[in-house]
């Protein structure tokens, strides 16, 4: 299973933006090519390759849901 981040972006380059993921504030350079992308809108990333555009409720359902398999995988079974 994969679990892809989301990022809002802050620049773009050519076909490299520099996104801040909001499931924790880190700053990162992401290949944009595959999408249509422009500066403040939400991208979800996999292995630092956008792979769609998503609106801001479903970055933050996304990113939710993010931090709480991150907890649960530190409890664990």
């Amino acid at each position: 299973m994969c679990i892809t981040r989301v990022g809002r972006v802050l620049s773009i380059r050519g076909t490299s933006a520099s996104v801040l993921y909001i499931d924790g504030g880190v700053v990162g350079e992401v290949d944009v090519s595959m999408v249509h992308a422009k500066k403040g809108s939400y991208v979800e990333v996999f292995a630092e390759q956008a792979i769609g555009g998503i609106t801001k409720k479903e970055a933050e359902f996304k990113r939710d849901l993010r931090l709480e398999l991150n907890q649960l995988r530190k409890v664990g079974p």
